[in-house]
């Protein structure tokens, strides 16, 4: 696997977002402070025996069985996360209403492959809905609840506000957490989502999958991202 990486046009290495930063409430000093993200404060919830298993078996693939050694893990989890980057960058252009061109000279064949996939199959979703874009990767801060977070897509879905995450690999409990957290957030800045859509792009496979969280399961799972982040923030 590559670990250099050309960043032409959205094909880019994976980089974190920027630290969130509350809006108006400040400290002693009176300066903003940075907050948890909805990523961080979902960290300590559930999922974790699938997460161990994938580990695991990510964790295999590096093994050298005749020197008995184990390649860097990060390796591999970045490839993932440039695989997600490359997606999303992909999505974001298309719905600014530009045609995202996919530089494939000089990466990882693999790479470009898994990143088709998904793009293929998210292209499917768009086929599927009519799609009125309101933003993309939209930053999202709660003075009150002192969480952060950015959606990926915010958009008008046949008629009804959502919350719209896109993701490249397989099924968590935690993503419907997620973007319930996204919708609070939205909320709190003045953005009437009724409803939250997670769209899967398997980079394997390039299976194509919707899951809907509806708004009566909404406030359920914003009070579970809540209790994560008290032990987040005391455990």
């Amino acid at each position: 696997m590559k670990k250099k990486y050309k960043g032409e046009e959205y094909f880019v290495p994976y980089k974190k977002h920027a630290p969130y930063f509350t809006k108006e409430r400040t400290d002693d000093t009176g300066q903003t402070y940075q907050i948890l993200s909805v990523t961080q404060a979902l960290s300590k919830q559930g999922s974790a025996e699938s997460l161990i298993n994938w580990a695991v078996r990510e964790t295999i693939k590096l093994i050298d069985w005749d020197k008995r050694t184990v390649g860097d893990y990060t390796e591999i989890r970045d490839w993932y996360a440039n695989v997600g980057t490359t997606a999303h960058r992909h999505m974001e252009i298309l719905l600014e209403g530009g045609t995202p061109q996919l530089d494939k000279e000089g990466y990882d064949p693999m790479l470009v492959q898994a990143a088709q996939n998904s793009i293929k199959a998210f292209e499917r979703w768009l086929t599927r809905h009519k799609v009125k874009k309101l933003f993309t990767e939209k930053v999202l801060v709660s003075d009150e609840h002192e969480l952060g977070g950015t959606a990926d897509l915010i958009a008008e879905v046949d008629g009804v506000i959502e919350v719209i995450d896109f993701k490249t690999g397989s099924e968590f409990g935690k993503h419907s957490l997620q973007v319930a957290a996204y919708a609070y957030l939205a909320r709190e800045n003045g953005i009437d989502v009724e409803q939250c859509r997670i769209v899967f792009g398997h980079r394997d496979t390039g299976k194509l999958k919707e899951v809907i969280v509806y708004n009566d399961e909404l406030e359920n799972l914003w009070k579970r991202v809540r209790a994560s982040k008290f032990l987040y923030t005391y455990l």
